[in-house]
């Protein structure tokens, strides 16, 4: 049973870079065709900087922490800091 009554469990998915299964996905694109149903690409934790822009690792990060127990009571988890690792570097280039 999760602590958080919003979190659901972990999600499995396949990574869309390595083809890897991971327990950690990383939603790198929304695919939302006019005629049809969209659906969502993930990547693992390797493989989600090359999918992300700094903005788009920032709003994530932000979304997840909302959400992540981890994040909010104990410390960062790995999906975080792998956001982090994205956004960071752009921000600290703006304050220099």
């Amino acid at each position: 049973m999760s602590r958080n009554p919003r979190r659901r469990q972990a999600a499995i998915r396949m990574c869309s870079d390595c083809e890897q299964i991971t327990d950690q996905p990383v939603l790198v694109q929304r695919i939302e065709p006019k005629d049809g149903i969209g659906w969502s690409l993930y990547a693992c934790l390797t493989c989600a900087p090359k999918h992300l822009s700094a903005l788009g690792a920032r709003i994530l990060w932000l979304f997840h922490a909302a959400d992540c127990w981890e994040c909010n009571h104990e410390a960062e988890c790995e999906i975080s800091r792998v956001l982090r690792r994205v956004f960071e570097p752009e921000i600290k280039a703006k304050s220099a």
